[in-house]
């Protein structure tokens, strides 16, 4: 008997208390987040993106019925999710693919990298949408990637024998799903699952031991490493790279950096230029628009550091931009390639909500900064591990480490090897987790 014939009743597992009690208030849940737009941008995005949801589903239902059914949450499980939807296309009668998005980041930037028979929108977590869209799509398997699952729609999935699995499962150490309310819910909700695939042993126990989950477990790794690693050998013949490195020295590359990430830097960035008279910095906000490049730009010039945009150095003659010792990129998309160029990096985002992609400048062979939030990046706490991967709080640390750095070729060449051995040893996350649902095909 495989994993589809079996009996749903006997995969059922009895419905708790408190997922009993979201179930119930759901609906409501539901109706309280669209009146609550207003409160946030991005909030309203997203409900602006639903309008009309339901119908362009069910539109779409016989291109995708059927098929395998990928639910990810922005632009980092996207990716994450892309490998192995590469390789269902590979297979010798491949599935039709659906691929929801929940943040209306991760959707645009889906549909200007496309590669499922279907991108849209998850509607909200309401009983009777997931469970009438189950009813449409009727699909094979329901994939969910990183940790994004949501109870609802794992229920619809189960109570029609369509299997659930998780693929570059994570699970931190102060998830809210660990606290006393979250584990009785989210231990009922991942006991439906046929399979979790996660992507390092600590993963592995925090799910077993710390959640309590009793249906199978394995470490399967991240598959975003495919994908990094594909995106660096792309950036090899890349012209913004061959261009920084025209330019000789070192570069320090402050990657996908937020307003406070900018104060850490800001105050020490004249000095470490001072200090080190072959380096070049380059400032990469994660948004750049044109009132966060001009206020960059008044800051450097207020510290008489001499800058330009990457636009206008790019398009000036060769040889030319040679006084700026600040490049400031205004562009999107440029990120993987300007790492390749660099000699030792920060990446930003880690004052606030979690540290962005580390993997990126690891495998550029480069020892990698970041601040104090990283419980969402397992790679990060590996390469601090590693002795490849810095923690900075204040301007005078962030001066100090990289300082240290710096003035020792020796040791930054070794730490930068040392990181991307971090990345290397996953090799293999999609094939172990194209075995992993195999069975559920």
């Amino acid at each position: 008997m495989t994993p589809r014939d079996s009996d749903p009743a006997e995969r059922q597992p009895r419905t708790g208390f408190l997922l009993g009690l979201y179930r119930g208030l759901s609906p409501a849940l539901c109706s309280a987040t669209r009146l609550a737009g207003p409160l946030s941008a991005k909030l309203a995005e997203g409900i602006s993106g639903r309008r009309g949801l339901m119908d362009r589903l069910a539109a779409g239902a016989p291109l995708v019925r059927g098929g395998v059914w990928f639910h990810v949450t922005s632009v980092g499980e996207y990716e994450q999710a892309r490998p192995i939807i590469a390789a269902l296309k590979d297979r010798p009668d491949p599935p039709p693919i659906a691929v929801t998005h929940f943040s209306p980041s991760g959707y645009e930037y889906a549909r200007s990298r496309p590669c499922a028979d279907l991108h849209d929108y998850l509607p909200f977590d309401h009983p009777a949408d997931m469970a009438r869209l189950m009813d449409l799509w009727r699909p094979r398997l329901l994939v969910f990637v990183k940790f994004d699952c949501w109870p609802n729609q794992v229920v619809a999935a189960t109570r029609r024998n369509v299997p659930v699995v998780l693929v570059a499962g994570s699970l931190q150490p102060h998830s809210a799903r660990l606290k006393p309310l979250g584990r009785p819910l989210f231990r009922d909700v991942f006991n439906r699952f046929a399979h979790i695939g996660v992507c390092t042993p600590e993963d592995k126990e925090r799910f077993i031991d710390g959640l309590g989950v009793t249906c199978p477990v394995s470490v399967t790794g991240d598959t975003r490493v495919e994908q990094v690693i594909l995106r660096y050998e792309a950036a090899r013949a890349g012209e913004t790279a061959a261009r920084l490195r025209e330019l000789g020295g070192r570069l320090l590359i402050l990657g996908s950096t937020w307003p406070p990430d900018e104060k850490l830097w800001m105050p020490v960035l004249g000095k470490l230029l001072d200090s080190n008279l072959d380096l070049r910095v380059v400032l990469t906000p994660h948004e750049p628009t044109t009132d966060r490049l001009e206020s960059l730009e008044r800051a450097l010039d207020r510290r008489k550091i001499p800058h330009r945009r990457l636009s206008r150095f790019m398009a000036e003659a060769r040889g030319s931009g040679e006084d700026a010792r600040v490049i400031l990129t205004d562009s999107i998309g440029v990120l993987a390639e300007i790492y390749r160029a660099g000699h030792l990096t920060y990446v930003g985002g880690s004052f606030t909500t979690g540290v962005h992609n580390t993997m990126e400048p690891a495998v550029a062979s480069m020892p990698v900064m970041f601040g104090p939030v990283i419980h969402n990046a397992e790679e990060a706490g590996l390469l601090v591990r590693r002795g490849a991967g810095f923690v900075l709080e204040k301007p005078d640390q962030a001066l100090a480490v990289a300082g240290d750095l710096l003035k020792d070729p020796a040791r930054l060449e070794t730490l930068g090897q040392t990181a991307r051995q971090v990345v290397l040893d996953q090799r293999g996350a999609t094939t172990r987790s194209m075995a992993m649902i195999e069975p559920y095909l």
